[in-house]
């Protein structure tokens, strides 16, 4: 049997055919690597957009939105139609920072008192939870922070329209309201004492150490918990302004003829 040995230019030819081979399979290869980087940062840019853009709209304190909170003191803030909003302890307002279109809205946590700049072409509306406040131009205070989840309304000035997804009712200056899904109460504002926390003024008048204890506790948020151990049937009248829970307290003691402490907390009424 002959063997036929090959030239070395032949050699040198097929070496060559395979390193064009290998080449091209390299270069295959990384521009699919290539492609696929492209598309992956692709992807990233795009989805860093969209997050972005979502968050604009969404996201409150981000982009179009505004949330004002307060934690152990009330506040106030002016809002872009300048209407002026007073907010009590650990409440907070959500809201655009323009507002666009024919409507003013916001969405209010726990307890705020709304002066609202009169626009007949712009309605405000005030969102907590299942129940909507929607006026022209007015005043009010609006407090949503009840055990049972219901909104109570008190109307300072102007006309007010209550409503949820069942029942809706209007009050006028000087009458309140409590509504959850449906109205549960309405009236005559009797007592003075739902603007305590931002006039500082505390006012009773021919009443009860039940009432009385009632009103301090939601006044002052040093008071957990009240306890009385014995009863009383004095009325009192009487007004504070900017006291201390102190001085106060000091004072009901004498008008009540009784012993009234604060202790870690525990309001304490004896004899």
């Amino acid at each position: 049997m002959n063997l036929e040995l090959l030239q070395p230019s032949e050699i040198e030819e097929d070496w060559q055919k395979i390193r064009q081979r290998i080449t091209f399979t390299k270069e295959k290869e990384q521009s699919l690597f290539l492609f696929m980087m492209k598309i992956a940062a692709a992807m990233i840019i795009v989805f860093g957009v969209s997050f972005g853009f979502w968050q604009y709209w969404n996201v409150p304190g981000q982009g179009r939105w505004i949330v004002y909170e307060t934690g152990i003191t009330t506040d106030s803030i002016v809002l872009p139609d300048e209407s002026i909003v007073f907010l009590n302890r650990n409440s907070s307002l959500k809201f655009k920072n323009a507002f666009l279109g024919n409507e003013r809205r916001v969405a209010l946590t726990g307890e705020g008192y709304f002066e609202i700049k009169e626009d007949l072409k712009k309605p405000f509306s005030v969102e907590m939870g299942m129940v909507t406040i929607k006026v022209l131009g007015t005043a009010f205070n609006v407090d949503g922070t009840r055990e049972d989840g219901a909104v109570e309304l008190n109307v300072t000035q102007g006309k007010v329209l209550m409503k949820s997804n069942f029942e809706k009712t209007i009050l006028k200056e000087g009458e309140w309201a409590v509504m959850g899904k449906k109205l549960i109460d309405r009236g005559i504002i009797k007592d003075p004492n739902f603007i305590s926390w931002k006039t500082g003024k505390l006012e009773f008048n021919n009443s009860t150490l039940e009432n009385v204890i009632q009103i301090l506790t939601k006044h002052f948020q040093e008071i957990k918990t009240a306890t009385v151990d014995s009863s009383c049937n004095i009325l009192i009248t009487t007004r504070f302004t900017d006291c201390s829970l102190q001085d106060i307290l000091e004072e009901l003691s004498v008008h009540f003829e009784k012993k009234i402490v604060l202790h870690h907390g525990k309001l304490i009424i004896s004899d």
